[in-house]
């Protein structure tokens, strides 16, 4: 009381200074009728010690007459559908042979990247597989018809090389191992037609596998990022902000066959080898070790007194005569490295055998019964390996594609079979007649044609006399559905 007393006036001046500051701010209010005044935004500065605000620029302007856009132009061969009476003597007398297949003119759009002063670039198989031409564009528009050198299907790889010139720029890979989650990368292409586009973004994922691609044979060990592909992009490079190429554009996963976020590259390092290789040989030559392995999981860990989270591979199998098992590997061995390598899954394992030369002598350590031990073992050659690999029939499965064992009764009890006929698949080779035509590992072969097959050189045989005719019909149970069915195969 004494205070309001002493400093009444001094106090109502001070409400009465707020009512008036309280009505211009109402009346000032733009809801109000007032002038109305924006605020600015404080700008915020980020220092540019490492260049980062132009490096996406800068890398994209120096990259991009590297990255070139490829039309090819092919067949493809479809079967035709058969009428029932086909074949009858009298339909074929007024109506002649009814064709069982037919080429189909095809078109199709890439990219790729200038990889040599020689001419060579790298690109995708799929971009290539069926050509009969091929132009490549390059960044001045100039156009330049193009041969092919190698195709890798199980990698989704091929070069093709044009005649160089001193204008031409081509790029250099980068280590895609020292690639780092969360880092920055480009992609350059033809998305629909759209040349040289970029885009940007971050690398999501590395050593993606299991997507399912490349077919039960193919090599997956994709880089996933979200910089934005679209069909046209694949075989185009992805590069990081030191100007390298990284990787291999190849696919993306969606369901509206666009960019959904979910772009995979093909790591360098597995392009590098793959393209050099099929300069200098035309081919790919793969390692193998002989060995059916498979990633050991917490539930298998356990009992073999290792932790839960534990990452190895476990030997399930090992290939009579293989290197594994002269090198004495033994089934039931974890194996933790590869000649110096950590390996934490069965597909890590498997890309690092094929991508070793074979005859190469390298040092794997294992687990066996809790005691480490370094075993050194000489790679053999995958190719050579197919062909005496145990149970394999060999020319007539290699026509159709696939390779095979006879049904075991086990198995045979296990399906739910009356009895132990015919020969189960184990592998279908991509790009095979047996993989065009759908047969997948697991489907069971019966018969060809009306011939029942009861072994591997049972199939070989009948396939062999079948390729005269360039086809095959084969009776078999697919193994998702456990449907029996007929199922044309063409051979050519």
């Amino acid at each position: 009381m004494k205070f309001i007393k002493r400093n009444g006036w001094f106090i109502v001046s001070l409400v009465l200074t707020g009512i008036i500051f309280f009505i211009i701010g109402m009346g000032s209010h733009p809801e109000r009728g007032g002038a109305e005044q924006a605020t600015p935004v404080q700008q915020i500065v980020i220092k540019d010690e490492g260049g980062f605000a132009d490096a996406i620029s800068r890398v994209a302007n120096a990259l991009m007459p590297a990255v070139v856009h490829i039309d090819v132009t092919g067949t493809v061969v479809q079967s035709v559908p058969t009428f029932p009476f086909g074949e009858d003597p009298f339909f074929r007398y007024f109506f002649g042979p009814m064709p069982k297949q037919r080429e189909v003119p095809i078109r199709a759009l890439g990219s790729g990247v200038i990889i040599s002063k020689d001419g060579y670039i790298i690109t995708n198989n799929h971009v290539v597989e069926n050509a009969k031409e091929i132009t490549v564009m390059l960044f001045d528009k100039t156009k330049h018809e193009a041969k092919l050198i190698g195709r890798d299907p199980r990698t989704d790889l091929a070069v093709i090389k044009i005649k160089p010139s001193s204008s031409m720029k081509y790029a250099s890979f980068g280590d895609s191992d020292k690639l780092k989650v969360g880092e920055w990368v480009i992609a350059i292409g033809s998305p629909r037609g759209f040349d040289w586009t970029v885009t940007a973004g971050i690398v999501s994922a590395k050593n993606r596998t299991n997507i399912g691609a490349l077919g039960p044979t193919g090599y997956e060990d994709f880089i996933q990022t979200d910089a934005a592909i679209n069909p046209g992009n694949s075989g185009g490079p992805l590069i990081n902000l030191k100007g390298e190429v990284i990787g291999i554009n190849s696919l993306i996963v969606s369901t509206s066959q666009g960019y959904e976020g979910l772009s995979f590259a093909i790591p360098s390092n597995m392009a590098k080898n793959i393209s050099e290789a099929l300069i200098k040989e035309g081919r790919v030559v793969r390692g193998w070790l002989g060995v059916s392995i498979q990633d050991l999981t917490p539930e298998m860990a356990k009992p073999l007194g290792l932790p839960s989270d534990f990452k190895a591979v476990i030997v399930a199998e090992v290939f009579e005569g293989s290197p594994a098992e002269k090198a004495g590997i033994e089934q039931g061995d974890i194996i933790t490295y590869f000649n110096g390598k950590r390996v934490e899954s069965a597909a890590e394992l498997r890309n690092l055998v094929a991508q070793t030369r074979p005859g190469t002598t390298v040092t794997i350590k294992l687990i066996r019964n809790k005691r480490e031990i370094d075993i050194r073992v000489k790679i053999g050659e995958l190719e050579k390996a197919q062909k005496i690999a145990k149970g394999e029939s060999r020319s007539g499965s290699e026509l159709l594609g696939v390779r095979v064992e006879k049904v075991s009764s086990e198995l045979a009890k296990k399906l739910g079979l009356r009895r132990a006929t015919g020969v189960v698949i184990k592998d279908v080779y991509p790009g095979s007649p047996a993989q065009k035509a759908g047969l997948e590992p697991g489907d069971i072969i019966f018969r060809v044609g009306n011939v029942p097959v009861n072994s591997p050189d049972e199939l070989s045989k009948l396939i062999q006399q079948a390729s005269r005719e360039g086809e095959v019909l084969l009776l078999v149970r697919d193994g998702r559905s456990g449907r029996v069915g007929y199922i044309l195969v063409p051979l050519k």
